[in-house]
């Protein structure tokens, strides 16, 4: 079996042979540092039958990130100056798993702090947005950090801050 992408190895094992038929059964690995996004590519399954010496496989999917925030574009509305919004992130992981810190620039964009430290698959986060005199669009980058390796994960947040 050839791959041409490094993530992705595959076994062959022999299952059964009779009346000049043979069968396999092809199991597909992907590696755990894979990343996260949408996949699709071709194995090239080689053989010793004169008649087809290459076999294509297409391999196709999706690879979820260790850790997913829904939603993944935040908007927190539209907000009259000096009042508040409130929304909640989901922060999940595949296993558990503590933030360790949750960002963004500006100052206007609010985390509910309880969340760090504690270990578990699923984490929901407070947002609280305090819309500021001048208005307009108000756009920004939350990031989270976790334990569960050197990534972060990122998602955009925005509002309109109403004359």
């Amino acid at each position: 079996v050839i791959s041409d992408n490094p993530h992705i190895t595959a076994d062959v094992v022999e299952t059964s042979r009779g009346g000049g038929r043979v069968s396999y059964r092809l199991t597909v690995h992907l590696d755990e540092d894979s990343p996260a996004g949408y996949i699709n590519e071709h194995l090239m399954l080689v053989t010793n039958d004169q008649g087809s010496r290459q076999v294509p496989l297409q391999v196709e999917g999706r690879i979820n990130a260790g850790v997913t925030v829904s939603p993944s574009t935040l908007f927190m509305g539209v907000v009259k100056p000096g009042h508040k919004v409130e929304k909640k992130l989901v922060v999940r992981g595949k296993k558990p798993f503590r933030i360790l810190s949750i960002d963004c620039p500006g100052g206007d964009f609010q985390f509910d702090k309880e969340a760090l430290g504690k270990r578990k698959k699923v984490h929901v986060v407070s947002v609280t947005f305090v819309a500021g005199d001048d208005a307009g669009k108000i756009s920004r980058t939350i990031q989270i950090e976790t334990d569960l390796g050197s990534s972060s994960s990122k998602l955009s947040a925005f509002a309109v801050v109403a004359e």
